[in-house]
């Protein structure tokens, strides 16, 4: 019957069509995570990059689980119509998944000086700035947060908490910080604080805050304050992004070989399918 009789060609079909179910789905969840829980990443870094390779990997998943549904009709049916409609669309969602993967590489290669520039203009001119009337600087400044307390960093650099004093955060928070700087004044939000002591939540703010005696008060400082991230968010972002494009690319050139698999395949049941079935013939007893 051969390696690539029509019936070896069937099976062989509907094995790489349950996969692609399956990858399908898995795609669909592996963008969502990226989309919703690593979002903020985009609004920190000035770069809508990552969140849109995340969305094309999402949208390439959802093509993927129809396609293995239009896949198996189409070998069952044994029609070619439905096959070429398959063919198409899988080299469609093909060049999706290599544009996902590319995007995502494109990224990665991007981090560097202009990303540390961008990050360091959005706590300047948007962290905490009318944030009760203005929607892009409340989801900035919420982004900046949870980056802070997700990977333990504040600002830029690090020990950089000197960009927060030239913020506009800091004039809305401290409005007669141009009189003086007392006991009172602020520094740094709570989310570049790391609470490690057994002191009550007001005074691991106050140390962490409006320390008198050291950082974030004088930045300069070489003494330590235990309650204040050290860790600028630049390299731990890098670190942070590196880990997770990874997964992004790996998919998309991945899934793409995948899919050429399943072209080849879909090809020789259509080019087999052009010739009139033969039944095997067999002794008569």
């Amino acid at each position: 019957m051969g390696f690539f009789s029509r019936g070896k060609l069937r099976i062989y079909l509907a094995v790489v069509n349950v996969l692609f179910f399956i990858l399908g789905g898995a795609c669909v969840g592996l963008g969502a995570w990226q989309a919703v829980d690593k979002v903020f990443i985009s609004d920190v870094i000035g770069s809508s990059l990552y969140s849109t390779a995340a969305y094309l990997l999402i949208f390439a998943g959802c093509v993927l689980v129809i396609i293995s549904c239009v896949g198996c009709l189409g070998t069952v049916m044994q029609n070619r119509p439905i096959l070429v409609l398959y063919m198409v669309t899988l080299i469609l969602t093909f060049i999706l998944m290599i544009a996902a993967g590319a995007i995502a590489a494109s990224f990665k290669e991007k981090i560097g000086s202009d990303m540390k520039t961008n990050m360091r203009n959005t706590i300047l001119s948007r962290y905490g700035n009318n944030v009760e009337s203005n929607v892009d600087n409340k989801r900035i400044t919420k982004s900046w947060d949870t980056l802070q307390r997700m990977l333990g960093c504040c600002a830029v650099e690090n020990r950089g908490w000197q960009v927060y004093r030239d913020s506009q955060w800091f004039k809305q928070v401290n409005p007669y910080n141009n009189i003086q700087i007392d006991q009172n004044t602020i520094f740094v939000p709570t989310s570049c604080c790391i609470h490690q002591g057994p002191y009550s939540t007001d005074d691991w703010l106050r140390k962490c805050q409006r320390n008198p005696y050291g950082p974030p008060r004088y930045p300069f400082d070489i003494s330590d304050n235990t309650a204040l991230s050290n860790n600028g968010c630049f390299d731990e972002a890098k670190t942070f992004i590196y880990n997770n494009i990874g997964s992004l690319i790996g998919f998309g050139f991945a899934f793409g070989f995948i899919l050429i698999v399943g072209v080849i395949l879909a090809g020789l049941l259509y080019r087999n399918l052009a010739t009139p079935f033969e039944p095997v013939a067999t002794k008569e007893r």
